[in-house]
């Protein structure tokens, strides 16, 4: 492994365990097995590096979703396991996607919104095209709210026991919660 994929495997961790705030270079480096300032030959700086963390895990989502498929039930379901095995597989990278967006540089988060953008814009229209008439706004907020679910776990700290079958309790919580968009459900609760 290369000194750079040393120091963003030990930043993921540290900011996993204790927030992006909560880690100093010179932390990153010592977990890394070298010195702070040995970081600077690789990374402009500490947002550098969480700004890298994050292309990983948008890169991995995408990589995971592959090509649209054609019934929105499928791709709906397809997209829910694919951010469920991302977040087992992925632990702490989904934990930092989750909790740390905020700590963003304005720049960093342009470019992280304009490459998400393609990853959310097909929930988006997964969403759309199973729920037509749901507005815009409806349809990210149920995007953002499954995404939270099935996130909730990696955002929890590490250590403890976790739930057998996660990956199978997370993929059916967020399934059935895409129930919520059903057009009767909604009006019947008006």
């Amino acid at each position: 492994m290369n000194r750079e994929q040393k120091i963003l495997e030990a930043a993921e961790k540290l900011f996993a365990e204790r927030s992006f705030d909560g880690v100093g270079v010179d932390a990153i480096g010592k977990e890394a097995g070298v010195t702070g300032s040995a970081i600077y030959r690789h990374f402009a700086n500490k947002d550098e590096i969480l700004a890298v963390l994050f292309d990983q895990a948008t890169d991995a989502l995408l990589m995971r979703i592959g090509e649209p498929l054609d019934a929105p039930e499928d791709e709906l379901a397809h997209l829910v396991r694919a951010h469920v095995e991302f977040t087992m597989s992925h632990q702490r990278l989904a934990s930092i996607w989750a909790r740390e967006q905020h700590a963003l540089t304005a720049v960093h988060q342009r470019n992280f919104r304009r490459r998400q953008r393609r990853y959310i814009d097909r929930w988006i229209d997964a969403l759309g095209k199973r729920h037509p008439g749901r507005s815009r706004e409806e349809l990210v907020s149920t995007t953002r709210a499954l995404h939270a679910l099935i996130t909730s776990d990696a955002t929890r700290p590490p250590g403890g026991k976790r739930a057998p079958q996660l990956q199978e309790l997370l993929t059916a919580l967020a399934l059935a919660a895409l129930d919520g968009l059903a057009e009767d459900r909604v009006v019947s609760e008006r």
